[in-house]
């Protein structure tokens, strides 16, 4: 016997496929069985997978009493303790397994070499000092392989005993802490019998599926499906709900039944005709449903997901076959048919043997996942078996799948990585748009400032002449005046405004801010005050209401145009002349107020140098101002040389100056 109790030296080592023993076990139904070497000198039984145990359980002399060969083939063959030179003996103690469903059985427990197969010659491996429990009850009728990673505590937590798959994988014999396996099927063509690996999967046993299941934190219950649904689909066509709410199941193929809630199994017994034995627990099938249910082929669908509601789902079908279990002695007077269900509470639900003749199993204790896929059935098809990676620490070549759940945590991270990217370039571009609008005012108002110190004067509104804007010139050099037949040339009056009834735009030139005077100074010294008389309103307008068309608009764009033109050229030559002395209507004083009212928007403003001169000519008489002007600085107005020539005002010998 070859020992392979270390192999580290193999870098990556194969997975194991662990031939079937060719034949059909158990006392519930018909199950593909597998071959064990037991202790020194080798005893060979035969066993079933289990996938909710970590023990091997093996069927002892004390199990076939009287002893016959018929019992110990029917058993699966036993295993005599006493033969083996290699068998240490631990006690007896509970089997721990099953306790929800009602088992509590017990076993001798010891340790002893274990190989794997017929025999030597198929390769499989041996270790020794394996827990073994050596069985005699008729409630489990034949040997039981655990396939969990969990180790076992017999009588304290402080000396486990590991379980097989995990003395394999710190060996290095397989490549990681995995298992594969479905039951077999003795119905289905010439019957095909289970596939076990360990290790790694058959990929020609199943129909690959994405759908991938967690493995709940309870160690004894860690291979947990929620059914969403159960149909059952006739030949007919007909389809019929099976399961009236959701609820979680347990894989387990250490028993044949499906422990389903009463109100499933309520449903099933309406649709298929089962009647259910209480006293034994089971639902009994006489030859005349079994021809109906035949002839009427149902197959019944699960629809499985991680949970009661999560997605994805994946669905499983069985048909009728898989539920025609038969059932022998001991387990019934005589050989009895049965449909495998059974009425559980919460805590029973499970999915037993008879689920996983359809159903392909992958356990990857490492990942800590599981798949669930649809069992493949070809004869001629040859197995191909694949590893399932390791940890990337033990294996530096594996490809380590991600679980399910970093899966979810990696697409959550992503989304919200996203999404906050996403609101950083938002707030980029606020701030963006905000400091460009910024730098926009910035520079508006620097330009602003730089126009207000090119120019010698604070900025003055424009005025106004008939409700049109009127540009300013500053800076000319000269002051045109605005006259009427009552002001004379170089008295320094101007006018700021015209009265609504003007035609055209006049432009006005820049002055500084004088006072308001009431009276013509200079020339009307002259005059008595008996002479003066108050200002009609028909006498200005006979100055002002005619205002001379064609005047250019200018604005600063245009300032060297307008200054340069010749209107304004001849303008600037003969304002230096003396302008003709007429005489004035008397001085007024009493009559202004009047005559200002009647003259709205009209005001006479002296230059500065008059005003310096004739300081008596407007003390006495408080300023007026037009309700249409601003109190800020005016400007005096542009008035055309041409309508001034043609003005009564204007004497012969100073036309001809012109």
């Amino acid at each position: 016997m070859t020992d392979a109790k270390t192999s580290s030296t193999s870098p990556s080592p194969s997975p194991f496929s662990w031939a079937p023993s060719q034949w059909w076990d158990g006392h519930d139904g018909q199950w593909s069985s597998f071959d064990l070497r037991v202790g020194t000198p080798e005893q060979t039984v035969r066993v079933l997978p289990s996938t909710a145990g970590s023990a091997t359980w093996i069927v002892t002399p004390g199990g076939c009493e009287p002893p016959s060969s018929e019992c110990s083939i029917a058993r699966g063959g036993l295993f005599n303790q006493t033969q083996s030179s290699t068998w240490n003996d631990l006690g007896l103690f509970t089997l721990a397994l099953e306790q929800n469903l009602g088992r509590n059985e017990s076993g001798a427990f010891g340790l002893d070499t274990i190989s794997l197969g017929l025999s030597s010659a198929t390769s499989g491996p041996t270790l020794d000092s394996q827990i073994i429990a050596g069985i005699e009850t008729e409630r489990w009728y034949t040997g039981v392989f655990g396939l969990q990673q969990q180790p076992m505590n017999l009588t304290d937590f402080s000396q486990p005993q590991q379980s097989f798959l995990s003395a394999l994988r710190s060996r290095n014999l397989i490549p990681s802490l995995s298992w594969a396996y479905t039951a077999g099927a003795h119905y289905r063509s010439k019957g095909n019998f289970g596939s076990l690996t360990l290790g790694g999967s058959d990929i020609s046993k199943y129909v690959p599926t994405n759908v991938s299941f967690s493995l709940a934190p309870d160690v004894g219950r860690d291979l947990v499906v929620g059914i969403k649904s159960i149909t059952s689909t006739f030949i007919n066509g007909s389809v019929s709900s099976l399961l009236p709410s959701p609820t979680l199941a347990f894989i387990d193929s250490t028993v044949p039944y499906l422990y389903l809630p009463v109100d499933a199994c309520k449903a099933f017994e309406s649709e298929l005709g089962l009647v259910y034995n209480q006293k034994n627990n089971f639902y009994f099938v006489d030859d005349a449903l079994h021809q109906t249910l035949s002839n009427s082929m149902p197959q019944f669908n699960f629809r499985l997901a991680n949970d009661k509601s999560s997605e994805p789902t994946i669905e499983i079908t069985l048909p009728y076959a898989s539920f025609d279990l038969i059932a022998e002695p001991p387990l019934t007077p005589n050989a009895t048919r049965y449909f495998p269900l059974r009425r559980g509470a919460d805590n029973q639900i499970t999915l037993g043997r008879a689920f996983l003749q359809e159903v392909y199993v992958i356990t990857d204790y490492d990942q800590k996942n599981f798949t669930v896929a649809q069992a493949l059935f070809n004869d001629t098809a040859k197995p191909n078996i694949v590893p399932i990676p390791w940890n990337a620490t033990a294996v530096p070549n594996a490809s380590k799948r991600l679980t399910r759940e970093a899966t979810i945590g990696i697409s959550i991270g992503s989304v919200v990585f996203g999404l906050l990217l996403i609101l950083l370039v938002i707030f980029l571009t606020l701030r963006w748009r905000k400091r460009r609008s910024m730098r926009a005012l910035t520079d508006t108002a620097t330009n602003s400032r730089d126009i207000d110190e090119v120019r010698p004067f604070s900025y003055i509104p424009t005025h106004e002449i008939g409700h049109q804007s009127v540009p300013e010139l500053h800076d000319i050099g000269y002051r045109p005046e605005l006259l009427n037949g009552l002001t004379p040339s170089g008295s320094g009056k101007v006018l700021n405004e015209l009265a609504d009834g003007t035609k055209t735009p006049v432009h006005e030139l820049f002055v500084p801010a004088t006072p308001i005077s009431h009276e013509l100074p200079s020339r009307m010294g002259s005059k008595s005050s008996a002479d003066t008389s108050t200002i009609e309103s028909g006498t200005w307008r006979d100055g002002v209401t005619e205002m001379p068309t064609g005047s250019p608009r200018v604005d600063p764009r245009n300032m060297k145009r307008a200054t340069s033109s010749s209107t304004h050229t001849h303008l600037g030559i003969n304002l230096n002349k003396a302008l003709p002395h007429e005489p004035l209507a008397k001085a007024y004083t009493k009559g202004y107020r009047s005559s200002r009212q009647s003259l709205p928007g009209v005001q006479v403003l002296p230059t500065t140098d008059f005003a310096e001169k004739h300081p008596s000519a407007y003390t006495d008489i408080p300023p007026a101002l037009s309700p249409r002007m601003a109190p800020v600085p005016t400007y005096a107005s542009v008035f055309d040389i041409e309508e001034y020539k043609g003005s009564a005002i204007v004497s012969e010998k100073q036309q001809g100056s012109f």
